[in-house]
């Protein structure tokens, strides 16, 4: 049985680590009656945090379904990971929600991800609200954390309840509009009466709240100023306008052990948050994939939501994304990781479907009679932390690349790459806790054990001066012999990688061996004299040699390239280079002072930086070597405000000292 789309809210609740995102959710589902008893984080037994690396961290890793019901509407609740290594499921669930519920603690205040998720809510166009939750713990807050909240997210943000007591002494929070108490526990019945500061606090609130309601209303604006009374109902359906408007932020507040404030958050859910848009269940099909699990019972299961038409069991499917037609999927519903099978899903309904075999995260489903135009797709954030990852065994080099195909598909915020210089295989991920729980996964899932190391660095080499050298390769075995004999010079070539050139007179080199001599020097680039790199920026010239009428062969003038190709190298005062890179660095501008200090200290080279808003945009040039731990070192002296990107720009000289430690360690 689908739901109408005026019978659904779509809520994605995200917060910093440790908040209690997931405890909230257990609470809220035990309280519309879909548990039994409430799970603990602490204990490994909560319905969303189910995966054994959530278990084991006890943080929350994947993005993870709560259906409920509630007052006969639907409420489809998606818990997301707090850690910033996690940002694409994430960045997934928020996609697919009209509500963003930010969590925040009344001890610890504004956090790191707490900022993101707002960042997150406002950039995706979606209604967002606040929850301050652990007001039963000590030294919690209510008003400090508020506070934090308008200096975030500006004067927009009102609180709809306030506490009574604080801490220990918390005994439940007031409706602000209305004055109903919901108690902290059930053996409170009435309410106890609010200290006169409590008591003036809530009437300054409930004047700036009314007045802020009352802007979204020209008539009721109007009434409000000629002294009318205005009643609750209409101020209520002018509060979810101007929340659905965005030009009110709502705060509420509690605590999980609570679950009078659970029950009405969940009441809040209901009557103030928006209904999906585009509810026509009579358009074509048209859906989004927005997460890609995949399940060694199910197979491959995407996460979608409909935004318009009917998906039935039956339902010819189309990825319009790719042009390629699916078989029907029977639609599910995760609460999870238990499923349930629906006979039909409508607009606004978020499913999983299994066994599509070409659609991917992000892809477009619709029907191929009607086919729609593709939504735009998901944008997820670059992976900047990179690790060498190996196989343990032969047998496990035997899965690796399958394994880790798979783990593409599930993961949209890494890249895996092949360097063939270093012959590594790269995983980059959003940090170590990430390519950490990466790892497990491969060894779980797809029993594939590997290790990691820090990537190598694909130096060069080149040369300075200018050299000329010999190169002759005479060998006499009976019969014909091998006869190949040329001069080359060789000089740096500073606007390019490589130019081979011939300045033959006479024809002492034949025409038909020049070709085996080029092959010769463009084989001995690949690996140079110092460390082995290849060789990069120098210019040959082939300008003389001899030839035996009989002996020679195209094999012997390679060889004698290759022999004139290394003494010119040993001559021409050979010198190793480095990458380099072009490093965009994306800071608040308090932080400047320590990263500029910071890529001082990585041999950087500071282009410039630009403020935009409130934060600094540093560009500069950096070796790959320095910039490896890089992103680590980032996120602790920004306290994981920063961000960083970077491609390729040069190969540079590497200092003499570094220099010698690489050669030291090729030699070994």
């Amino acid at each position: 049985m689908t739901s109408s789309a005026t019978s659904i809210r779509n809520i994605a609740v995200l917060a910093h680590t440790g908040v209690g995102k997931t405890s909230l959710v257990e609470s809220m589902l035990c309280n519309a009656g879909l548990i039994t008893r409430k799970g603990r984080v602490e204990d490994g037994n909560t319905t969303t945090d189910y995966l054994p690396e959530e278990i084991k961290r006890k943080v929350s890793i994947q993005a993870a379904f709560a259906p409920l019901r509630w007052q006969d509407v639907q409420l489809n609740i998606i818990d997301t990971p707090g850690y910033s290594d996690f940002i694409g499921e994430v960045i997934g669930a928020v996609s697919a929600v009209e509500t963003v519920l930010i969590l925040t603690c009344a001890v610890s205040g504004v956090q790191v991800q707490t900022e993101v998720a707002w960042q997150m809510s406002q950039q995706a166009s979606k209604t967002a609200a606040f929850y301050v939750n652990k007001l039963d713990r000590e030294n919690a807050n209510f008003a400090q954390t508020l506070e934090q909240l308008r200096a975030m997210a500006g004067d927009r943000v009102l609180p709809l309840v306030w506490p009574v007591g604080t801490a220990s002494q918390w005994q439940g929070i007031v409706d602000i509009l209305d004055d109903t108490f919901y108690p902290a526990s059930p053996q409170l019945k009435d309410m106890p009466s609010p200290s006169k500061a409590e008591a003036d606090l809530i009437q300054t609130w409930r004047e700036r709240l009314t007045e802020a309601v009352v802007e979204i209303d020209e008539e009721l604006m109007m009434r409000y100023l000629d002294g009318e009374t205005i009643t609750g109902s209409e101020i209520r359906a002018a509060l979810a306008k101007a929340i659905q408007a965005r030009t009110i932020i709502p705060v509420f507040a509690g605590a999980v052990t609570s679950d009078a404030t659970v029950k009405y958050l969940l009441d809040r859910f209901v009557e103030l948050f928006p209904e999906p848009n585009q509810a026509n269940e009579q358009a074509p099909l048209q859906a989004q994939v927005f997460k890609t699990v995949i399940d060694p019972y199910l197979g491959k299961v995407h996460f979608a939501r409909i935004y318009q038409g009917t998906l039935k069991s039956d339902t010819p499917l189309f990825n319009v994304s790719v042009q390629k037609e699916e078989k029907p999927a029977p639609p599910l519903k995760m609460l999870g990781k238990n499923q349930h099978h629906l006979t039909m899903a409508g607009p606004g309904e978020i499913i999983a479907l299994v066994k599509l075999q070409h659609t991917h995260t992000g892809d477009t489903i619709t029907v191929k009679t009607t086919p729609q135009e593709p939504l735009e797709p998901l944008v997820f954030e670059k992976p900047t932390l990179a690790m060498a990852i190996h196989a343990a065994s032969k047998a496990d080099e035997d899965k690796l690349g399958v394994s880790l195909q798979r783990l593409q598909e599930e993961e949209p915020c890494i890249t895996i790459t092949r360097n063939l210089e270093t012959k590594e295989t790269l995983l980059t991920a959003m940090g170590p806790l990430h390519i950490e729980v990466l790892v497990e996964r491969l060894q779980r899932k797809y029993a594939t054990h590997v290790t990691t190391s820090w990537p190598k660095i694909a130096y060069r080499e080149s040369v300075r001066k200018s050299a000329k050298a010999e190169g002759k390769h005479k060998k006499q075995t009976g019969g014909h012999g091998q006869y190949g004999h040329v001069w080359l010079t060789m000089e740096p070539k500073h606007d390019g990688e490589f130019e081979f050139i011939e300045t033959i007179f006479g024809g002492v080199v034949p025409r038909n061996y020049i070709p085996a001599v080029e092959k010769g020097v463009r084989e001995s680039l690949q690996e140079g004299i110092l460390a082995g790199y290849p060789v990069t920026n120098i210019k040959i010239n082939l300008s003389d040699g001899s030839y035996h009428p009989v002996d020679s062969s195209e094999l012997a003038f390679k060889l004698a390239a290759h022999l004139a190709f290394r003494k010119c190298m040993e001559m021409a005062d050979p010198y190793l280079l480095e990458p380099v890179m072009n490093v965009e660095i994306d800071i608040p501008e308090k932080y400047l002072g320590d990263i500029l200090g910071d890529l001082n200290g990585r041999r950087g080279r500071v282009l410039g930086s630009e403020m935009i808003n409130d934060r600094q945009i540093v560009q500069a040039l950096v070796p790959l070597q320095e910039l490896i731990q890089f992103p680590i070192q980032l996120q602790a002296s920004t306290h994981g405000r920063g961000k960083v990107k970077s491609s390729f720009h040069s190969y540079q000289e590497l200092p003499p000292r570094l220099a010698q430690a690489v050669m030291e360690a090729a030699k070994k």
